[in-house]
């Protein structure tokens, strides 16, 4: 109970020690950034391309892919099989019992999830065991 006391402190002196109420943000330099900017088009990734794949094919195995880490299939590596990696993951997956584990399914599908959101296919082709090093 102590120690969650001390964190609270800890917390409530680092706030009011941020001094958030001086800080300022001025139109003029907001605007200037944003005149500075330029438009930057997504470029299709180097595993998409060297496998052939339009964007929305990698990305409707990445969804596919995500589905089958999220019924539970993850564990066996069967995710990793729609995305194109060598069959030998899915014998170490097996091997380290689900993928050390479970912790590597589990991060295959935080990374996966995150894969769709930004609507890219990055992960396809991707021979590692672990696919996001």
């Amino acid at each position: 109970m102590k120690k969650i006391f001390a964190i609270l402190v800890a917390m409530v002196a680092f706030t009011f020690a941020a001094k958030a109420a001086s800080y300022e943000i001025s139109d003029a330099s907001v605007d200037a950034l944003f005149a500075e900017a330029e438009m930057v088009a997504p470029a299709a990734t180097s595993a998409t391309a060297a496998a052939g794949l339009s964007s929305s094919d990698g990305q409707t195995k990445t969804i596919v892919a995500f589905v089958l880490d999220t019924v539970g299939l993850g564990g066996f590596g069967i995710h990793r099989l729609i995305l194109g990696t060598r069959a030998i993951n899915v014998l170490l997956y097996i091997i380290t019992f689900g993928g050390i584990f479970g912790i590597i399914p589990l991060v295959d599908w935080i990374m996966l999830l995150l894969d769709i959101v930004e609507g890219s296919a990055s992960y396809i082709g991707n021979p590692s065991f672990i696919m996001w090093l």
